[in-house]
């Protein structure tokens, strides 16, 4: 039997080769292809230009910006990438969200940002830093913008860049600060940098410093309900918290601990979370436990809880705070401390048993008992 084959060219191809060949995902709607490509990085969604003509134009409408320094090779193709997208995008398109690293040593590039920082309501910026020397640096427009809800500035620990005395950003809800300097007025000790923030809602500092002369760090806004401090690595210096609706308090850095204090109670307090370093003064630990009287949940060191047993042993006349909203105890390290032993011995001396103290402090009953008689916890709090 001998089969015979035909074979068709383009202009006879039939309905269903065709139907397959047809670019159906370039077909979809405009706001269905850019909703696609908000899910790649900024350098994948210009690359779709290249595809056909129908996918040209699309990402010049892209509403969020990313630009990551690390996608690229050498500094200078990283720079004309942002050049080019910069320069290149529909600017009737709002910008909703600007993700940018930068080098110190481009600061046009910055510059170039300067009509879209205005509107702006996301903006994260990471400042880098090429040289092993410091280089001072300053971004003033970021920290007077109108419209800006969440601002995330992380610098270089080579960078110094001091920031304004009072950030002008009457919409931010979200501030997350990384190694800038805090300024005070003229002659002043006391920085305040955050008092017309009017709707700031979440901070967090991690290895901020002071500039002199400061010498305290003023956190005051009525709004401010979630405060988190990490990795402070200046010499130490106060903090005074004016914040009556806080909920959610973290201080926790290994090398300084500073002395906290609040002109305020605490009296919304949720959850607390400190570490500190052994070194820490006991006179400022019982201090500041005091503020944590309103917690219902506390997350301690081992170091902390040592500094306020230490304190509580040599201080006959210290009172400690009443915990009658506490919930949840947790104590970091526990069965790798020594600290609840010593809880413990105190608890059964006062007790008058001279039971030999052994590997029971591992039982969350009896440590329970234990910190609950020393702290005056209420009975029904659960440790962890």
């Amino acid at each position: 039997m001998v089969e015979l084959k035909t074979q068709t060219n383009e202009g006879q191809k039939t309905g269903r080769e065709r139907e397959e060949e047809r670019d159906l995902l370039s077909e979809l709607p405009d706001n269905v292809l850019l909703h696609i490509i908000h899910f790649m990085n900024t350098d994948a969604a210009v690359r779709t230009s290249f595809l056909s003509k129908r996918w040209n134009n699309l990402w010049k409408c892209l509403t969020t910006l990313s630009f990551r320094r690390r996608h690229f090779k050498k500094l200078v193709n990283y720079n004309q990438f942002v050049y080019h997208v910069v320069s290149h995008r529909d600017t009737t398109i709002r910008l909703h969200s600007l993700d940018l690293n930068a080098c110190i040593s481009a600061k046009e590039l910055l510059n170039l940002f300067i009509p879209v920082l205005h509107s702006v309501p996301n903006l994260r910026i990471s400042v880098g830093h090429l040289s092993t020397k410091f280089a001072y640096y300053s971004i003033p427009i970021v920290f007077s913008s109108p419209s800006l809800t969440s601002l995330t500035l992380v610098v270089s620990n080579r960078i110094i860049l001091k920031l304004p005395q009072s950030l002008e950003l009457p919409t931010l809800k979200t501030l997350s600060l990384t190694n800038v300097f805090f300024t005070a007025r003229d002659s002043d000790e006391c920085a305040e940098p955050f008092s017309s923030c009017f709707l700031l809602n979440s901070l967090d500092l991690l290895g901020c410093s002071l500039s002199n002369p400061a010498k305290v760090l003023s956190i005051s806004n009525p709004n401010l309900s979630r405060f988190t401090m990490k990795r402070s690595f200046q010499v130490k210096y106060k903090i005074v918290l004016s914040t009556p609706n806080l909920t959610h308090l973290a201080i926790r850095s290994r090398l300084t601990f500073h002395e906290v204090s609040s002109t305020c109670d605490l009296a919304l307090l949720e959850e607390a979370n400190i570490e500190i370093t052994m070194g820490a003064s006991h006179a400022i630990v019982l201090k500041f436990l005091k503020m944590l009287s309103y917690a219902k949940i506390l997350i301690l060191s081992e170091f902390f809880l040592a500094a306020i047993l230490k304190g509580v042993l040599e201080d006959d006349l210290f009172q400690p705070p009443h915990f009658d909203r506490l919930q949840t105890l947790k104590v970091e390290n526990l069965q790798e401390t020594e600290v609840l032993m010593k809880f413990d011995f105190g608890y059964n001396a006062k007790n008058n048993c001279t039971e030999k103290i052994n590997a029971r402090y591992r039982w969350p009953k009896v440590v329970a008992n234990a910190i609950q008689f020393r702290l005056a916890l209420p009975r029904d709090f659960a440790l962890r």
